[in-house]
């Protein structure tokens, strides 16, 4: 295929074509378009630029993507910020019920990204600038998206854990819930279990990674 394989990604191949990507196109794909072409304005999510039974064309956005988990806090303050921005602004659309990747979440609150983290978030001089890989967009509540960030934002990293977290939560708007935090780790180490594409990741050796993190928050409830 012609174009430059974007690396990162764990699931599907990702070709960067001009200023367009163009990648794997889900069941799913209308309904994350429709929701793309409503968050355009904002300028913070990638522009549905086409879409045909097998792939979709999306809008580059320029960056670098954030592997490893940023770690000052302006960095995960606005990260915070920009969170807090998506889900107030799908709030709204929350009666489009089907058609996506994941069923509702109850109690439906806002369209969730699903897959909040810095492997999907530009950034520019440490500023997030725009969020892309929608395809686990459904709706649900807040805290499922919240607490992916901070597992991915914070708990990656070794240090200052108690007050990063604290700090993500308050920027944002939201408490912090340990037993949130344990149901979206629990749920992905059976994703990675159970999932056939999750086969790099049980190679890997995720559920190994946050099964020490589900200890860690167990041990650390307050």
């Amino acid at each position: 295929m012609d174009g430059e394989l974007l690396t990162g990604g764990g699931l599907n191949q990702v070709f960067r074509v001009g200023d367009a990507v163009r990648r794997p196109a889900g069941p799913w794909a209308p309904r994350v378009h429709e929701l793309l072409r409503r968050l355009a304005p904002l300028g913070i999510a990638p522009v549905p630029l086409r879409l045909d039974d097998e792939h979709e064309l999306l809008s580059y956005l320029p960056g670098e993507v954030g592997h490893v988990p940023p770690s000052s806090d302006r960095t995960l303050i606005e990260s915070a910020l920009l969170l807090r921005r998506l889900h107030d602004t799908t709030a709204r659309l929350v009666d489009e019920l089907d058609g996506w990747q994941h069923p509702a979440r109850e109690p439906v609150e806002v369209v969730l990204h699903g897959d909040f983290a810095p492997y999907n978030v530009v950034f520019r001089d440490g500023t997030p600038t725009g969020v892309f890989d929608w395809d686990s967009a459904h709706p649900g509540p807040r805290w499922w998206d919240v607490s992916w960030a901070l597992i991915q934002f914070v708990l990656a990293l070794p240090d200052d854990r108690e007050r990063r977290t604290r700090l993500f939560c308050e920027t944002y708007g939201i408490e912090y819930e340990p037993e949130h935090v344990l149901a979206r780790l629990e749920d992905m180490i059976r994703t990675i279990r159970e999932h056939p594409a999750f086969e790099l990741q049980r190679v890997e050796g995720h559920v190994g990674h946050y099964s020490d993190l589900i200890r860690y928050v167990q041990a650390n409830r307050a």
